[in-house]
């Protein structure tokens, strides 16, 4: 019969460890659950040298750990938690099966973690650029509320639903970026290696040229003779626009004009508030407080402006006021969206309606997206179509001249 050893927690808090004769793991739990003790860890010692091995074989280079990659072991540990099988069985075998190095690593360093005794949200504590703050929240709610299946298919979801709404806005920005791209090279490449072909041709008319062939052929020289600086002034353009994002000051600027914005920035506000709806539902869902919930999505909606309306409605829901009627007051949060938060708050049903409301705003979010790249596409091709037919009637204007001339 095989031999499972164990690691398991008493009521008292105290950790056992040892062994035990069973058919199956299934049967090795249920009799430390007749012993009176909760299982931690539970391996076969033949499943041991697998283990061993697994780890022992070469693995990929270290990547960043994606959203999907962390959506897929939160509904995978969800799914063998809801299973029976232990949480420490259950990280290890996540980590074997894992391809990303990185995130594989981190479960191996977290299932370390909890085998010592630590619940999960610290051990995940100590990896924050891989754990939100919305996750660590979560499972710590449902750690002490005893329902950590239910909130690992929520997080689960959560992410998987957010990944989605980003992926369909990058699918839609994806054409116009292209197009972008595939212009600013043409036009760069005229303006460096096919205008100087024509100097040699149009020197002999020296101030006799056009005045628009004058502005062309100087712009082409710059870029040819002067390509370095061009290339410093970008390089510096790109370092003053990181280090502007990184100072609070510079952050709220540029968020405010994002707000401005024609078009976009209706898109950036009602993307804003469906992330703050969706991570504040979630959270007050899975039985996080309410101020903890609320600073915690301040941080999803990602511009300073909108986060500060946030702040003053902690601020509001300190002194005991509801949420809807400190929202009221923004300029950002629209009547139906507070309306609705209001009604939640009444009938005490307050997570379910942000969720809803975050759902309503995805679709007007990718609808929204769908009306700024309709339009944004053909002002693209205009503005694109017009520097360089500008460019080449720059460069006919010289021979329609001289055509007149020798006539």
């Amino acid at each position: 019969m095989p031999q499972f050893a164990y690691k398991a927690k008493k009521d008292d808090g105290s950790v056992v460890t040892g062994t035990l004769q069973a058919e199956s793991e299934r049967s090795a739990l249920d009799s430390l659950g007749r012993m009176g003790v909760f299982p931690m860890q539970i391996e076969s010692r033949e499943e041991d040298k697998v283990t061993a091995r697994a780890q022992a074989a070469p693995r990929q280079v270290a990547r960043k750990v994606k959203a999907a990659d962390i959506a897929l072991f939160t509904r995978q540990l969800a799914d063998l938690l809801r299973a029976g099988v232990p949480l420490n069985r259950g990280l290890n075998t996540l980590a074997t099966q894992t391809t990303n190095l990185t995130l594989a690593e981190t479960i191996r360093d977290i299932e370390k973690q909890v085998s010592t005794g630590a619940t999960l949200h610290e051990a995940l504590a100590r990896f924050p650029k891989v754990f939100s703050g919305l996750y660590i929240s979560m499972v710590r709610a449902g750690e002490t509320g005893g329902f950590m299946e239910d909130v690992l298919h929520r997080l689960a979801l959560f992410i998987e639903k957010d990944q989605e709404l980003r992926s369909r806005i990058s699918s839609a920005m994806a054409y116009p970026i292209l197009l972008i791209v595939i212009g600013t090279f043409a036009i760069g490449f005229l303006m460096v290696f096919f205008i100087p072909r024509f100097s040699e041709i149009f020197k002999k008319m020296g101030d006799g040229l056009p005045l628009p062939t004058q502005i062309v052929m100087g712009v082409s020289y710059f870029m040819r003779d002067y390509w370095m600086f061009v290339f410093m002034g970008l390089v510096a353009l790109m370092f003053g626009w990181t280090r502007l994002t990184a100072v609070a000051a510079g952050r709220r600027v540029i968020d405010r004009l994002k707000i401005r914005i024609p078009l976009f920035g209706d898109i950036v506000k009602k993307n804003a508030v469906s992330r703050f709806a969706r991570t504040l539902g979630t959270l007050l869902k899975s039985g996080v407080a309410i101020l903890a919930a609320l600073d915690i999505s301040k941080a999803a909606m990602a511009n300073a402006v909108l986060m500060e309306d946030i702040d003053e409605a902690s601020a509001g829901v300190k002194q005991g006021k509801g949420l809807a009627e400190i929202l009221r007051q923004s300029r950002y949060f629209p009547p139906m969206v507070t309306d609705m938060i209001a009604v939640g708050e009444e009938g005490g049903n307050l997570d379910e309606v942000l969720v809803n409301v975050a759902d309503s705003y995805d679709v007007q979010v990718e609808r929204a997206v769908r009306v700024f790249v309709a339009l944004f596409e053909p002002a693209l091709l205009l503005v694109m179509a017009t520097l360089v037919g500008f460019i080449v009637i720059a460069m006919l204007l010289p021979v329609f001249t001289l055509s007149t001339m020798v006539k």
